[in-house]
């Protein structure tokens, strides 16, 4: 199971969600599935770019994901989809991802919703019927469950800050992401939480 800011496989337990103004789409909305959807349908994307000319790569990377793209790595890419889907659904245990894992669900997640609001009724409910039509509002979801989204930050500003500046940003293989670093095996590992890693309100 994928560690947020907040936990996206029981939304009843007590923690620190922003409501979204529509009382509703609080009530119906599942980040679980969401997120599920979002990444089942990335296969196709990356499937899309792999059987095009070699040479074309580069700019499809920065169409589809403008900010995890800079890696410029097609098998990067993929593994790390594979890496997110199956710790989606691995229930053994608790897993924390690092800054690739978040930058490149945030590409994924900002298409999809962009397509999703822009699509018919009927397709709306093939995808996520429990919100009944209503939009994803991705913003809101951003905040309620990414810890930070420091990979938005520009390269050239980041590099130009001192060494005592860039403490401020803890976030794990931040450097990397931000300049296309190819990551690691290791660094597109998840990492097993030690202990259950939310508040426990008794």
């Amino acid at each position: 199971m994928l560690v947020f800011k907040n936990n996206i496989y029981d939304t009843s337990s007590p923690g620190k969600l922003i409501p979204c103004p529509d009382s509703d789409y609080n009530s119906c909305f599942d980040p679980r599935h969401f997120v599920e959807v979002a990444l089942n349908q990335e296969e196709d994307v990356l499937s899309f770019i792999e059987h095009q000319p070699q040479m074309y790569w580069k700019e499809d990377f920065k169409q589809f994901y403008p900010h995890s793209g800079r890696i410029n790595s097609l098998h990067s890419l993929k593994e790390i989809l594979r890496i997110l889907r199956l710790g989606l659904i691995q229930a053994s245990c608790w897993q924390h991802m690092n800054t690739y894992h978040f930058c490149f669900l945030y590409d994924v997640l900002v298409r999809f919703s962009f397509d999703y609001n822009h699509d018919s009724l009927q397709e709306k409910s093939s995808h996520l019927p429990e919100l009944k039509g209503k939009p994803v509002y991705l913003g809101n979801f951003v905040s309620n469950y990414f810890f930070n989204q420091s990979f938005l930050i520009d390269p050239e500003h980041f590099n130009s800050l001192k060494s005592e500046d860039k403490t401020v940003y803890d976030c794990p293989c931040l450097f990397g992401v931000v300049n296309g670093l190819i990551p690691t095996r290791e660094e597109m590992a998840l990492k097993e939480s030690q202990d259950y890693p939310y508040t426990v309100f008794v």
